[in-house]
């Protein structure tokens, strides 16, 4: 099997993952791999795409999700760890393939002001969640995670998928999504 087929593979067993956890088991198609899955999102000079991210709503109630997080799913890199972003030479950064997906997802998420999401799997280990954050998220986790700055110095947490959906649930999210926004005008143009 090659990369891309089990890249999309993977990217599919986490649309069913996602949707079981945001629909609090009763759907697994509420979330599936975007069409845009690994494709540039910016379009020029700052203009975005409607849709960042490997993953998108299918249902309504799937929706609100996407427009507050973006959401990256990664396969393999075996031979990387997350040890890889606090211990690696400077001169290094730009060729370590993990400092590079947390940093494209870090600069995604700071462009747009969205929460970041990432899925990491590497074979036969677990399923890791790591949140980029800058701050709205972090209260709902309890201590045994991972807490470091990332590309970007946004605070990422990590934790094995279990915990994270086991303390983050879907409902205290869509809680935080309902909040009522100070100001529209940090939602990026989506023009062309």
């Amino acid at each position: 099997m090659n990369s891309k087929n089990k890249g999309s593979g993977f990217e599919r067993e986490m649309s069913r993952l996602l949707s079981l956890w945001w629909t609090d088991g009763k759907r697994d198609d509420a979330i599936w791999r975007s069409a845009s899955s690994g494709a540039l999102t910016t379009v020029g000079r700052g203009r975005y795409l409607a849709h960042t991210g490997d993953f998108a709503a299918t249902d309504a109630e799937a929706a609100p999700l996407f427009d507050k997080v973006i959401i990256e799913a990664k396969r393999g890199y075996n031979r990387y760890s997350v040890q890889d972003l606090l211990d690696v030479p400077v001169d290094s950064l730009r060729k370590n393939p993990v400092w590079e997906m947390f940093d494209k997802l870090a600069t995604a998420c700071q462009a747009q002001h969205k929460i970041g999401l990432l899925l990491w799997k590497r074979d036969r280990r677990n399923l890791l969640a790591f949140c980029i954050d800058d701050g709205h998220l972090l209260g709902f986790y309890k201590t045994e995670r991972l807490g470091f700055l990332s590309p970007g110095a946004n605070w990422t947490s990590g934790m094995i998928w279990e915990q994270f959906a086991s303390t983050v649930s879907a409902a205290q999210i869509k809680s935080l999504l309902v909040t009522p926004v100070a100001s529209s005008s940090s939602t990026p143009s989506m023009s062309s």
